[in-house]
């Protein structure tokens, strides 16, 4: 007879796996075996990574960092500095940022800072799978309001779906994997009428027209929250931040948040990302320069229809089952991500934003297979 503990152990065991699990993409190494290539000829389009950045670049940043950091000591100090930097960048004092390993472990930690059992959170679908996960996991109702057919929010729909109960209302904007940027006083009306905390993740916004945060002045029940793995490629680093009014920020920096919640080396990456900034953001022209070519030419395709974009992504259709011309992608060396339904939309597929002869390869393939 099983312990009391074993049974307690197992019933937990099998809780968990109830859970949505994160499914990570297809690795470079694990397309490579299957194409039969070298992995550095795999054209990797999957993950919303910013391609354009000189690897050599971010490299010689990190060796200035390494070179000044003392990984025997607690990182505190370098915190201050990061948010008065973060600060400046987007317009507003540093008790309005709060600092996380990637902005997934902030929109993680906001939800299970605010929200309990009774409350709600509203999202949109289709959006970024993460929302979904942490609600999920806290054990929190959480509700999906369809897209517009034009991609657009229905507010209405999103109001009236919480009944007036209070919550957390997530919005990505950029939108992923539609693409689009939603239109400001559409998330305004949101930010003004839903009763409780709108938290606007603006991981794309870089690529993307406009920022809202600067109505966190006016607002106290926005949180806005950013990356840098997407537009700073930053990816492997792990930082992320969010901007809220002092309140807000210092409650969850000082009775939330683990202690030393960012190691040394990325505590100092963005600072030096922020010295040479105007590097980074010739970058970002010359993506979204590359981002209108590649929208063209997909819909060059017949059997392709690709929508516009406001982020380092692009999302398309195909004629074909989209999971088979994903699998003819990856015979041929292209990776990209598989989506399926949007919408009215069936045949999803999603690609990256690459450098231009990474595109070319992967437009010859597509064709290809078309």
């Amino acid at each position: 007879m099983k312990s009391s503990l074993e049974n307690w152990l197992q019933n937990r065991l099998k809780e968990i796996r109830f859970f949505i699990k994160y499914v990570k993409p297809e690795s470079v190494s694990d397309v490579a075996l299957k194409a039969g290539i070298a992995p550095k000829r795999v054209i990797k389009l999957n993950q919303n990574e910013n391609l354009f950045l000189s690897r050599e670049l971010l490299l010689s940043l990190i060796d200035e960092v390494v070179n000044e950091i003392d990984p025997r000591v607690y990182p505190k100090e370098g915190e201050m500095k990061l948010r008065d930097s973060l600060g400046r960048y987007v317009g507003v004092s540093s008790d309005y940022i709060t600092l996380g390993n990637g902005s997934d472990q902030i929109i993680d930690l906001i939800l299970r800072t605010f929200l309990r059992k009774d409350d709600i959170a509203v999202s949109i679908t289709p959006t970024y799978s993460m929302y979904k996960w942490s609600a999920n996991h806290l054990g929190i109702k959480y509700l999906e309001i369809p897209l517009k057919d034009d991609f657009s929010l229905d507010v209405d729909g999103i109001l009236e779906s919480s009944n007036r109960r209070e919550g957390i209302c997530i919005i990505c904007s950029p939108n992923n994997p539609t693409s689009n940027q939603f239109e400001p006083d559409d998330v305004l009306a949101l930010i003004e009428n839903f009763p409780g905390i709108v938290l606007l993740d603006e991981a794309y916004v870089e690529f993307a027209k406009e920022s809202l945060v600067g109505f966190v002045k006016k607002h106290e029940n926005l949180i806005v929250t950013r990356t840098f793995s997407k537009a700073f490629g930053l990816a492997g680093v792990r930082i992320g931040y969010a901007i809220s009014n002092p309140e807000i920020s210092t409650t969850i920096s000082e009775y939330a948040q683990l202690p030393y919640s960012l190691n040394c080396i990325a505590l100092r990456m963005p600072l030096k990302v922020l010295d040479v900034i105007d590097t980074f953001k010739e970058s970002i022209e010359r993506l979204k320069e590359e981002r209108e070519k590649l929208v063209k030419r997909l819909n060059t395709i017949k059997s392709v229809t690709a929508f516009r974009s406001d982020a380092n992504f692009i999302l398309f259709t195909v004629k074909k089952p989209y999971e088979e011309v994903f699998d003819e992608l990856l015979n041929r060396g292209v990776l990209v991500r598989k989506i399926g339904a949007v919408l009215n939309l069936r045949e999803c597929l999603r690609a990256t934003v690459g450098l231009p002869h990474m595109n070319e390869s992967f437009i010859e393939a597509l064709t290809s297979i078309s």
